[in-house]
Order: structure tokens, then C-alpha cells, then sequence
């Protein structure tokens, strides 16, 4: 049982078959407790829903039913976490969840903020140049190669090869591995383009 000091401000609760979340005061007697809908604050609508289809199941499921070899109390009390820990999350702040299946209070604490992870510029740049490199030989030999036996089929071909990286590299472009192959790639396609040009036009 949380004790009245150490009490989140919003608590999870179960009222007649719909989820309600209860804001309580730091203090006691500092303001009337308050009870509200989910849907009534800034929520993602997926949250509320979730949280109401929780509440109808708490309410008509029996505690000691068997559910795939789990207790029914032991399921909602467990989805009763997950949903609170999404409050906290969505709130910024701890949420008391009260487990209606054994009737006490537990407080689920807001996650700690991940801590993004540098960037790395050396290792990720290699592999760019790298793959840059590769690309820009493989599109001027082939399309020189090409060009010899006949201009148009080299035009083709490179616009197929360029058609066929396009949407890899825009899938990649936000991975974080893949981002730095995405980069190579399509500064490979730049380079090749330009080194062709450049021979076509001296």
C-alpha cells in the first residue's frame, strides 16, 4: 500500500466496468480528489480505448477464472501495469495503479529517458566511402562498356540500377546502420553520373 505522502498524483482505477483516472492532491485536504475519464485528457486515443477495454474485462471476468493456465486475476493485473506504465509515460510523472483482482495500490514509475547514442561519424563515413567507391567503378565500367556497344542501352541500364537502389535508399536513409550504405550508395549514383558525363563531354 502507497502511503499518503508518497501517493502519485494520478491513480488507475476501475468504475463500473469503465477506467477512470483519479487526481489526488499531494497533500490531504489541500483540494478535493477529482476522477476522471481517460477520453477527457490529452491522450492517444489507442491509450483510452485500451484502458476502457481493460476496465469491462476487469468487471466481467471472475478473479479465480483460469485463462490459458493463468488466473484471470494475475492477467489483469498485469495488463493493469502495462497500461499504467503507458500513463506514466504519456504523463511525465509516477501513476498508482489499484489492482482490483487483490485490492491494493502499486505505484509504476516513469521511465528514465533513453540516452541516445552518439553518432558514429568515423566508422559510418568508412562505409560510405566505401560504398560510394564501389558504386561509382561498377556504374562507370558497365556503362562504359555499354556506351560502346550501344549509348542507349547504357541510359537504360543505369536508370534501371538507379530505379532499383531508389527505394532501398529511401527506406535506409533512417536506419542506423543501413543509413551510412544508403549514403554511399547514393552519392556512388552521383559520382558515376557526373565521371560519365564529365567523359561524355570531353
Amino acid at each position: 500500500m502507497i502511503g499518503t505522502a508518497q501517493r502519485p498524483r494520478w491513480e488507475l482505477r476501475v468504475r463500473r466496468g469503465r477506467a477512470v483516472l483519479v487526481d489526488r492532491p499531494e497533500r490531504v485536504g489541500e483540494r478535493p480528489v477529482r476522477e476522471y475519464d481517460p477520453a477527457q485528457l490529452a491522450l492517444p486515443p489507442e491509450l483510452v480505448e485500451d484502458l476502457h477495454e481493460w476496465a469491462h474485462v476487469v468487471e466481467a471476468v471472475a478473479p479465480d477464472q483460469d485463462i490459458a493456465g493463468e488466473s484471470s486475476a494475475t492477467l489483469m493485473a498485469r495488463r493493469g501495469r502495462q497500461l499504467a506504465a503507458r500513463l506514466a509515460a504519456e504523463t511525465g510523472g509516477d501513476v498508482g495503479y489499484w489492482d482490483p483482482a487483490r485490492g491494493r495500490m502499486n505505484r509504476v514509475r516513469r521511465a528514465a529517458p533513453a540516452v541516445p547514442e552518439p553518432t558514429p561519424w568515423a566508422t559510418g563515413s568508412a562505409i560510405a566511402v566505401v560504398i560510394a567507391a564501389l558504386v561509382t567503378v561498377s556504374l562507370v565500367v558497365v556503362s562504359r562498356g555499354l556506351g560502346e556497344v550501344n549509348l542507349l542501352l547504357a541510359v537504360l541500364v543505369n536508370v534501371v540500377v538507379v530505379g532499383g537502389f531508389a527505394p532501398s535508399i529511401w527506406i535506409g536513409r533512417r536506419l542506423p546502420v543501413w543509413r551510412w550504405v544508403a549514403f554511399g550508395a547514393a552519392a556512388g549514383v552521383v559520382l558515376a553520373w557526373l565521371s560519365l558525363l564529365l567523359s561524355l563531354l570531353g
